[in-house]
This record gives C-alpha cells, sequence and structure tokens, in this order.
C-alpha cells in the first residue's frame, strides 16, 4: 500500500476542467472526472507503471480528453502534482509545483 499526497492545487486543476466541461455538456465533465479518477486508481495500483518524463515526475494521459495526471513516486509515497491540459507550458507548471522530500 502506497501513502497518496496531493499537491494542494491538483484538485482544483480538476475542478476547473470539469466546470469547463460542465458548461458546455454536464455528462462530459463526469466523464472527464471519472476518467481522471481512473489513472489515480491505476498510479495507485502501480506507481512504477509510468516512466520518467522529466525530472523525477510521470505522467499519465487520460484515454479520451487532452489531459495528464502528473506525479511522482518516493519513499512508498505518490505525490499528485497536477492536472492539466496538454497544451499548457508543463514543464514551467511542473517547476513551480516541485515535490520537495
Amino acid at each position: 500500500m502506497y501513502l497518496l499526497k496531493k499537491h494542494p492545487l491538483f484538485d482544483a486543476d480538476l475542478e476547473e476542467a470539469a466546470c469547463w466541461y460542465g458548461a458546455r455538456n454536464p455528462a462530459v465533465a463526469m466523464r472527464l472526472i471519472d476518467e481522471a479518477a481512473v489513472a489515480v486508481r491505476v498510479v495507485l495500483s502501480d506507481p512504477l507503471r509510468f516512466s520518467i518524463w522529466e525530472g523525477e515526475v510521470r505522467r499519465v494521459h487520460l484515454r479520451r480528453f487532452p489531459y495528464l495526471v502528473f506525479y511522482e513516486f518516493r519513499d512508498n509515497t505518490i505525490y499528485l502534482t497536477a492536472f492539466a491540459h496538454g497544451a499548457r507550458d508543463l514543464v514551467a507548471l511542473l517547476e513551480e509545483r516541485r515535490v520537495n522530500p
């Protein structure tokens, strides 16, 4: 079993994306939330499944949305650092949210 910690803005990232979709179609917003939850469950079940992308950061692409879940895995702890659209400046975003062990 792994310890899960979230960056304080992780849930806000997801909420912002869901609100954007929800304003257009609430059912699509729910699918985004569900798909993000699946991605997090996959990370929790096997945090080493995804290769290191930048520094110590790993990423999971959502299947039907242009979003990614970013996380770091250290000392049996999974740190969810960001939920972000793939078109963002991801390197800058992750630099702002770097995990300090």
